[in-house]
């Protein structure tokens, strides 16, 4: 409960757009040492939601915490507990920072947190765009630059350069060149701010030339022709000292809007603009019946929809998941169900990053895909850095949706993004394009795989309901072993519809060699083929333990465990785990487990024992026996002290067994592994000392499911 004599008066206010500064009334507090301040820069910047310990300790340390990390986080929100409500007896009567499920959450709103009020104003600017409230646009991005004073956490802590924090400085660098645009079309009077903010943020960008731009094109609109043509001499020399280049299409666009005296606001976009009537629609056909995706719809509706905290709409979503997992269909299903949001028109451009039979598909031909689909002459343009002003200023101020599929990498999507606030970029790919949100302040939504019910329903859009009843068993065995990927159960339905007197159990019954039964003559639709594409883009390390997890007998994997299979160093081994989990040829469900869908373990499977010898394979699994024996062996001496020590010979090299420090950790693990270490024991025959280390392993695990009572 709270002590009401001690409670302070006055609203805190949390001010991260600059120095950080925590107020209360008229004191500002003192917050403590540079750690602190960094910790509670994070917890303003992702509220109204949580950070939890994990997070903080990645941030604040950068990668190499100590192992008193979580500990010292623990500490510091103490600390600042105190510091935010002294009186405070309970931290369950918190009204500023509390503890939640997921983390620690710092209570603000847009009257509170300068952020909060920023997003919730530059949302408002947005949703007055899109009503044609021009000026009153201009109002709010104008009043919503004048909370920024600096650099994001500017002189408060050590972690101001952290992706995370600046991120928000780069959604300030686009809030200003938003303003800018509709305040020299619609609110001249806003100019001088707008120049103001322009000029800070030039000054933190010194080679942004759509920033220095603007500053010509506002100096011009207020009569300063002579101070902005000597903008442009100074932005010219900076180039020229510094980069060793000429300034670009944008910038001598406004150069000679200024010779001419006719002075543009909309100077990155090129001189001719076709209009679109009734939108440009460029789309593949629908999947129709489709099955939607419940879960990912979800995600789309939440990321489309202005939060209660005032945070924008997404601009780009990237939609990412593994070969098969359905991204280009649901993908094409939202863009031919979005004619209302996005008049102006919706677009699919193939990107062709993991096309069966073709390249990558370049910047200069999608750039020129998306102009042609839109009506907008090149007047010759062969230049590339003249297309890609054209292609920005074609989509500025348009409201389009643009499907960007197959990306290979962020560097792939990156030059086709639009700037437009108004507009929406649908990136799929089967890498995790993390960069993208960093850059972009991209939204990602990882597509798994079906759940039962869309598999079952999925199926019986293809085969009948009356199939489907006569035949539920087989239906079912089939939904079991295609395991929620629609690649493999439209195969499967499409099989089956051109079999239509083949009872359902022959396919279940093919279905058993499931790679086989999934191969076809077309490379677009061949499981193995789709497969195929991940792996070839693997590096040699990852593509070498890739085939090696097709030994190992469960779907789930430790990075130890990995690291004994492979025989490498577990630091290595993790930088392979993530190349593979980027590559979504892994999942991570829980933390420190992988977990490989069952028709990707099937193909690893046959890899490793196509392009890895006899020889390699029985020395991958005899580590992987003997990782899990003596990983075993100390869980008991921890769960079972008392009893008496097995003695075992060494492991070979390569080994990486578990080490564990509490017994609730060793309790844990065993809990994780109960199902298959009596599965090792019964097929550690491979190893060459099989039948000793058989009844050391079981007389180990029934100690240990003993004690813990599994």
């Amino acid at each position: 409960m709270r002590n009401d004599s001690a409670t302070m008066d006055g609203t805190v206010q949390y001010s991260i757009l600059g120095t950080v500064r925590v107020s209360r009334g008229d004191t500002e507090l003192a917050l403590g040492p540079p750690k602190r301040l960094a910790l509670l820069s994070l917890l303003v910047l992702r509220a109204p939601g949580p950070v939890s310990a994990n997070d903080a300790v990645d941030v604040l340390w950068d990668g190499e915490p100590p192992p008193s990390a979580v500990n010292v986080v623990h500490r510091h929100i103490g600390a600042l507990r105190r510091t935010l409500e002294p009186g405070l007896l309970s931290r369950t009567d918190a009204e500023h920072l509390a503890r939640a499920a997921d983390g620690y959450r710092l209570l603000v709103d847009t009257s509170t947190s300068d952020l909060l009020r920023f997003r919730d104003l530059r949302t408002r600017a947005h949703l007055a765009l899109k009503d044609g409230q021009r000026a009153q646009a201009a109002e709010h991005f104008v009043e919503a630059l004048r909370l920024w004073r600096g650099p994001v956490v500017a002189d408060g802590t050590s972690v101001a350069r952290h992706p995370v924090f600046t991120s928000v400085g780069h959604d300030f660098v686009a809030t200003v060149k938003e303003a800018t645009d509709v305040v020299l079309a619609s609110a001249p009077a806003l100019t001088e701010e707008v120049l103001a903010a322009l000029r800070g943020a030039a000054d933190r960008h010194p080679f942004d030339e759509a920033l220095h731009s603007r500053i010509i094109a506002a100096l011009a609109a207020g009569g300063r022709q002579a101070e902005a043509l000597q903008q442009f001499e100074t932005v010219r020399r900076t180039l020229a000292d510094e980069l060793g280049v000429e300034p670009g299409p944008a910038l001598r666009a406004a150069r000679q809007d200024l010779l001419r005296r006719d002075p543009s606001p909309d100077i990155d976009r090129p001189a001719v603009r076709t209009a679109v009537v009734g939108g440009a629609i460029h789309l593949p056909a629908d999947c129709v019946p489709y099955t939607d995706r419940q879960e990912a719809v979800n995600r789309y509706r939440e990321l489309r929809s202005p939060g209660d905290a005032g945070n924008s709409p997404a601009r780009t979503i990237v939609l990412c998941g593994m070969a098969g997992v359905g991204k280009t269909t649901l993908a094409v299903h939202w863009a031919h169900g979005a004619a209302d949001d996005f008049p102006d028109g919706r677009i699919h451009v193939d990107l062709q990053g993991h096309h069966a039979t073709r390249p990558p598909l370049g910047t200069t031909e999608a750039m020129n895909a998306v102009l042609d689909t839109l009506g907008v002459p090149r007047n010759g343009i062969t230049d590339a850095a003249a297309l890609e002003v054209a292609y920005r200023g074609a989509l500025a101020g348009r409201r389009l949706l643009l499907v960007l599929d197959d990306a290979r990498d962020c560097e792939h999507v990156r030059p086709l993004l639009p700037a437009s606030a108004d507009s929406l970029a649908v990136v799929t790919s089967r890498r995790r394009l993390e960069g993208l949100t960093v850059t972009h302040d991209a939204r990602m939504i990882t597509l798994d795989p079906m759940t039962r019910q869309e598999s079952r329903e999925l199926l019986e859009h293809r085969l009948g309901t009356d199939r489907m009843r006569r035949e539920r068993a087989s239906a079912e065995k089939i939904v079991e072993l295609c395991a929620g990927l629609p690649l493999a159960l439209a195969v499967t339905g499409a099989r089956a519809l051109s079999r239509p007197r083949f009872p359902l159990a022959s396919l279940a019954a093919e279905l058993q060699d499931r790679l086989l039964a999934l191969s076809s003559h077309d490379v677009r639709t061949d499981t193995r083929s789709v497969f195929h594409r991940s792996y070839v883009a693997l590096s040699a390390g990852a593509a070498e333990l890739f085939r090696l997890l097709g030994l190992h007998p469960s779907r789930d994997i430790t990075p130890r465990a990995a690291a004994s299979l492979a025989g490498t160093e577990p630091r290595t081994t993790l930088e392979r785990l993530a190349e593979l989990t980027d590559h979504h040829l892994l999942g991570q469900t829980l933390p420190g487990r992988y977990t490989c869908h069952d028709l990707l373990r099937a193909y690893a499977t046959e890899l490793c024992s196509v392009l890895d010898t006899a020889g390699v394979r029985a020395q991958a699994r005899a580590r992987m026996f003997e990782h899990y024996l003596y990983s075993a062996e100390a869980a008991t001496a921890l769960l079972a002290p008392h009893r008496g020590r097995v003695v075992l010979p060494p492991p070979r090299p390569g080994v990486s067994p578990h080490e564990f420090s509490r017994t609730a950790e060793a309790a844990e693990w065993i809990t994780a592994e109960r199902f298959l270490l009596p599965a090792l024991a019964q097929e550690v025959r491979h190893h060459p000392h099989g039948e000793t280390l058989r009844r050391t392993l079981n007389a180990t695990l029934e100690i240990s499911l003993r004690h813990n009572g599994v």
